[in-house]
C-alpha cells in the first residue's frame, strides 16, 4: 500500500496537469445535478488534501482548481434547471422522486439566494439547489456571484482537513509507521460509521411508522400477543404492565442469545476473527496510540457513563420529564445489571496480553453495552424532538462515540471482537424496545436546546475529570505484561548471542526501514553519563512549547524538537544528539532496553541505532526532523567520535534485494563497559 501511494505521488508530480484536471472533474461532479449524491467528493477532496500535505500538489493552485470545478458543476446544473423550468419535475429521474425537487424548492424559498451557499454544506440538497435556482428563474448574474462565493468557501473547507490529516501522518510516520496506520484506520472507521448512520437513517426513517403499524395490526388478530404489542406501539394503550412483561422476556431472551456465543472456539469463524483481529491490532500498539485509546476508553468507563446518565436524568426530572428519565434509567440500569450477570455466568477470560487478575471477565463488553445504552437512548430522546431530516445527527454522534470506545477496547487488547458484538447486541435490544415505547406514547417534549448543550458539557467535564485522576494509573494498567528476561554471558553475547536480538526496528511487520545497528551493555545512567561527557547532549523534547517551533520556517536543526520513535510498542529510553560539521544535520543515538541481561552483573543489553536527522521541509504547514536513510555514514561518523575500547564490530546478513529500504551495509556495533584502565 505504501509503495502504491508513493508511485501515485510520483506520477502526480510528473503529470501535474492531469492532477489539476482530476481536481476540476471531481469538484464539478461533486456539485453536479443528482450525480453529486453518488460521487464520494468529500472523501476524494480529503485525499487530495493529504496529497497536498505530502508535497505532491501545491495548495493554492489546487484550491483555485477545486473552486473552478465547483462553479462549473453548479453552473451547469443551474442552466439545466433554467432550460427545463417546471418540466424538470416530470423528466427522468426526478419524476420518480418528486419529494427531492420539492425539498429543494422549500429550501430555496426559505433561505433565498443564500441557499446556494448553505447548500454547499448540506448533503441532501447540495446537488439540487443550483437546478432549483434555475428552475425558479434566479437571475444568472446573482446566481454566479453567490455561486462563486460558495465555491471559494467550499474548497478550503473540504481540502484543508485532508491537508492537516496528511501532515499529521508525516509526523506519525516518523514516530511509528504503526501510529500512522492506526490514525488512518480510526479516521476511516469513524467516517464510515458516520456515513452509514446517515444513510440508514434516511433510508429506514420513512418506513419506520408503517412497519410499526403493520406489527400492531397483526398483533390485534392474536389476542395473546396484542397486549404486549399495544404496550409497545399503541399510543392509547397503557404501557406499564405490558412493558413489565416485555422487560422480563427481554432479560430471558438476552440471556439465552448471548450465552450461546460465549462458548466460542478457535475452530469456528468468529473465534478465528477474534484471534486475527486481536493479534493484528496488537501489532499496531505504540505509546502515543496507547495514550489516545486509553483516553477514549475512559469515556466508556462505568463511572463516567453512570454519572453522565444520573446528571442528565436529574435535569429531566427537574424539568418534569419523568417519562423520559424513567425510560433512560431503566435502559441503562438493566443493561448494566445484565452485562455483569452475563460476565459472571459465562466466565470468558480476557485476551492473554494483559494481567487477567486485574480485570473482570470479558463477555460481553461492558464498555460496548453501556455506551450503546447511554448514548443510544440519549439519541432517541433528542431525535424525537427534531425533524426527520435531522434525525441522523444525534444518531450519528452516538454511533461515533460508541464505535470509538469499542475500538479502543479492541486496540488495548482487553476484549475480543465477539465481546464487542455481544455488548452492542445487548445494548441495541434494550434501546430499541424502550426507545420505541417512549416515542410511541405521549410524553412532554424535551428541549434539545437545553438538553444537548448540557449533555456535551457534562460529558466533557466528567471525562476530563476522570481522565485527570486515572490516566497515569490506566497507562500502567493497560500496559502489556512484561516479558520474562533472558540471561546470557558476555562471552556468549560477543561470540554470537547478539544475533538473537532484533536487526530492525519493530514498527510495521515486514518493513526493514530502520536497522538497529548498535547493541550496548550497561545501565541507562552509565550510558548517558558517558555520552554527555563525550560532547553529546539531550535534544529538545516534543512538549507543547517546542512543538510550536515546527511551524517556524526559520527554526534550525538544533532548535527543532526530536520526535520519539517506537520499537516493539515502546519509545526509546535513551535519546541523545550531537551537532555535526554540517549545520543541517544532527547525529542521533536511540536505545531501547531489550529483554536480555548479562549474567555477570545483570545489566541490560540495549538495542538501538545511530542515524542522521535533517529537516524535512516538504510539508506546506510545518517542518520537522526526519531520520535519513544513510545509516552507514552515520555509523562511520559515530566511530570517528568514539574511543574504540569496548567496541566490537560484527556483520549481519542483509535481507534479499528489494526488501532493504535503507543505506546500511549490515555492520553492527557491540558496545560494552570500558575496562578499568580506560575509565
Amino acid at each position: 500500500m505504501e509503495a502504491l501511494l508513493t508511485d501515485l505521488m510520483l506520477w502526480i508530480k510528473a503529470h501535474p496537469h492531469w492532477a489539476g484536471l482530476v481536481v476540476i472533474v471531481v469538484s464539478a461532479l461533486e456539485s453536479f445535478l443528482v450525480v453529486g449524491l453518488f460521487v464520494p467528493g468529500t472523501v476524494v477532496m480529503f485525499g487530495i488534501g493529504a496529497m497536498i500535505a505530502a508535497g505532491s500538489m501545491e495548495l493554492m493552485p489546487t484550491l483555485v482548481l477545486a473552486a473552478v470545478g465547483a462553479v462549473i458543476g453548479d453552473g451547469t446544473s443551474y442552466f439545466i434547471g433554467r432550460h427545463y423550468h417546471q418540466r424538470l419535475r416530470v423528466i427522468w429521474p426526478f419524476r420518480n422522486y418528486p419529494m427531492m425537487i420539492s425539498r429543494g424548492v422549500d429550501f430555496f424559498h426559505k433561505h433565498g439566494g443564500k441557499s446556494i451557499v448553505l447548500a454547499r454544506f448540506v448533503g441532501p440538497v447540495r446537488p439540487l439547489l443550483p437546478a432549483v435556482a434555475g428552475m425558479l428563474n434566479m437571475p444568472a448574474r446573482r446566481f454566479f456571484l453567490v455561486n462563486s462565493l460558495s465555491a471559494i468557501l467550499w474548497a478550503p473547507a473540504y481540502i484543508l482537513p485532508g491537508v492537516l490529516f496528511g501532515a499529521s501522518l508525516g509526523i506519525a510516520a516518523e514516530i511509528a509507521g504503526r501510529l500512522a496506520v492506526l490514525l488512518v484506520i480510526l479516521v476511516a472507521l469513524l467516517w464510515f460509521s458516520w456515513w452509514s448512520m446517515r444513510r440508514l437513517s434516511r433510508t429506514l426513517q420513512p418506513h419506520a411508522l408503517s412497519v410499526q403499524q403493520r406489527i400492531l395490526d397483526w398483533s390485534r388478530r392474536h389476542s395473546h400477543i396484542e397486549p404486549l404489542a399495544a404496550a409497545l406501539l399503541d399510543p392509547e394503550h397503557p404501557e406499564a404492565r405490558g412493558m413489565t412483561v416485555l422487560t422480563a422476556l427481554l432479560v430471558l431472551a438476552s440471556w439465552a442469545i448471548l450465552t450461546i456465543p460465549s462458548h466460542l472456539t478457535t475452530d469456528n469463524l468468529l473465534g478465528n476473527l477474534d484471534l486475527y483481529l486481536y493479534h493484528w491490532l496488537q501489532s499496531l500498539r505504540s505509546p502515543l496510540g496507547d495514550r489516545l485509546m486509553i483516553i477514549t476508553t475512559e469515556i466508556g468507563d462505568g463511572r463516567v457513563l453512570y454519572g453522565f446518565t444520573l446528571v442528565l436524568s436529574l435535569v429531566l426530572l427537574l424539568r418534569r420529564r419523568w417519562r423520559a428519565a424513567v425510560h433512560w434509567l431503566v435502559t441503562v440500569g438493566m443493561v448494566g445489571l445484565l452485562t455483569q450477570a452475563l460476565k459472571n455466568h459465562t466466565a470468558v477470560a480476557r485476551p492473554p496480553l494483559l494481567d487477567n487478575s486485574l480485570f473482570s471477565y470479558s463477555f460481553p463488553s461492558g464498555h460496548a453495552s453501556l455506551s450503546v445504552a447511554v448514548f443510544g437512548f440519549l439519541a432517541v430522546l433528542l431525535a424525537r424532538e427534531l425533524r426527520s431530516s435531522w434525525h441522523w445527527l444525534p444518531y450519528s454522534t452516538a454511533v461515533f462515540l460508541i464505535v470509538a470506545i469499542s475500538f479502543s477496547r479492541l486496540y488495548l487488547g482487553v476484549h475480543w471482537l465477539s465481546d464487542i458484538l455481544a455488548g452492542w447486541s445487548l445494548g441495541l435490544m434494550w434501546v430499541a424496545l424502550m426507545g420505541i415505547a417512549y416515542r410511541r406514547h405521549p410524553a412532554p417534549a424535551v428541549s434539545t436546546r437545553i438538553l444537548a448543550p448540557i449533555a456535551i458539557v457534562t460529558l466533557v467535564l466528567l471525562a476530563s475529570l476522570h481522565s485527570s485522576l486515572k490516566l497515569e494509573q490506566d497507562l500502567a494498567l493497560y500496559r502489556p505484561a512484561a516479558i520474562t528476561p533472558v540471561t546470557l554471558t558476555k562471552s556468549d553475547w560477543l561470540a554470537g548471542g547478539w544475533q538473537n536480538l532484533p536487526a530492525y526496528r519493530d514498527d510495521l511487520k515486514g518493513r526493514h526501514s530502520q536497522p538497529l545497528d548498535i547493541q550496548w551493555n550497561g545501565s541507562r545512567e552509565g550510558i548517558t553519563e558517558r555520552m554527555l561527557a563525550d560532547g553529546w547532549r539531550r535534544p529538545h523534547s516534543p512538549n507543547l512549547r517546542n512543538l510550536l517551533k515546527l511551524f517556524n520556517g526559520d527554526a534550525t536543526v538544533q532548535e527543532l524538537p526530536v520526535l520519539p520513535q517506537v520499537h516493539h510498542g515502546e519509545s526509546q529510553q535513551v535519546l541523545l544528539v550531537r551537532d555535526s560539521d554540517d549545520a543541517s544535520r544532527l547525529l542521533t543515538l536511540r536505545l531501547w532496553e531489550s529483554r536480555y541481561r548479562l549474567a555477570e552483573d545483570q545489566t541490560p543489553l540495549w538495542v538501538g541505532d545511530i542515524s542522521w536527522l535533517s529537516v524535512d521541509a516538504s510539508y506546506h504547514l510545518f517542518r520537522f526532523l526526519r531520520t535519513e536513510r544513510d545509516f552507514s555514514g552515520a555509523l562511520d561518523r559515530f566511530l570517528s567520535l568514539m574511543d574504540a575500547n569496548g567496541i566490537h564490530q560484527v556483520q549481519r546478513p542483509l535481507p534479499q534485494r528489494g526488501n532493504n529500504e535503507t543505506n546500511w551495509d549490515g555492520r553492527l556495533l557491540l558496545v560494552s563497559k570500558k575496562t578499568p584502565e580506560h575509565r
